[in-house]
C-alpha cells in the first residue's frame, strides 16, 4: 500500500470506518510487531506493545498531519511507546534480530557457515545489549528497517545532520564491544 493510499483510509477512519483502519492495521502489523519484539525480546510483550500502539494511533488519528508521512508517524508512535516501556522497566532489553543474509549459491551454506553466522549474530546481540539507546534506535531503524536519513529524523524529530551523527558514533560503539 503506498503512501498517498493511506490518506483516503484515515479520512475513512475519521469518519467511523472501521473497516479502513483495520486495512492500516494490517498494512503495520507485522513491521511493527518486529520492531517491537527487537526491543522487547518476548513474543507475548511484543504482541501487547504492538496492540497498545495500534490504540494510540487509533485514538491519535484526528492529531496526524497529512504534510508529513503516515508510516514516519506511525513508527515515531511505535518508537516512543517502546522508549516508554524500556524507561518504566529501568532497565534495556534491546535484541538485534537474528538475521542471514541470503546466499546467491545453496552451496555455500554449509554447517559451519550456519555455526559462525550464529555465533557472529549473537557477537552482534550482545554488543547491542552493551550500546546507548539513542544509538539502538537509529541503527535498528536504518538497517534493519531500511529507513533514511530522512526518515528517521522525522520519527524522532532531530535533524538529518544528528541522525547522520548517531548512526556514525553507534557503529563506532557496535565495533568496540564486537572487537571485545
Amino acid at each position: 500500500m503506498k503512501e498517498d493510499e493511506l490518506i483516503p483510509m484515515i479520512r475513512e477512519c475519521l469518519n467511523g470506518n472501521k473497516e479502513a483502519f483495520t486495512k492500516i492495521v494490517r498494512h503495520f502489523q507485522k513491521q511493527v510487531f518486529i520492531l517491537c519484539l527487537q526491543f522487547l525480546n518476548s513474543p507475548q510483550d511484543a504482541e501487547d506493545a504492538t496492540m497498545d500502539i495500534f490504540l494510540k494511533i487509533y485514538s491519535s488519528l484526528n492529531s496526524y498531519n497529512p504534510d508529513y508521512k503516515f508510516t514516519n508517524w506511525v513508527f515515531k508512535i511505535a518508537i516512543n511507546h517502546l522508549i516508554d516501556i524500556l524507561r518504566k522497566r529501568k532497565r534495556e532489553k534491546i535484541f538485534f534480530s537474528e538475521f542471514l543474509e541470503k546466499m546467491k549459491h545453496n552451496e555455500l551454506v554449509t554447517p559451519e557457515f550456519i555455526f559462525f553466522k550464529k555465533l557472529e549474530i549473537n557477537r552482534i546481540r550482545n554488543a547491542m545489549k552493551q550500546i546507548p539507546l539513542k544509538y539502538k534506535i537509529v541503527l535498528m531503524l536504518k538497517y534493519y528497517h531500511d529507513f533514511s536519513y530522512e526518515q528517521i529524523a522525522e520519527i524522532l524529530n532531530i535533524p538529518r545532520n544528528t541522525v547522520a551523527s548517531l548512526i556514525f558514533r553507534g557503529k563506532q560503539e557496535l565495533r568496540k564491544r564486537i572487537k571485545k
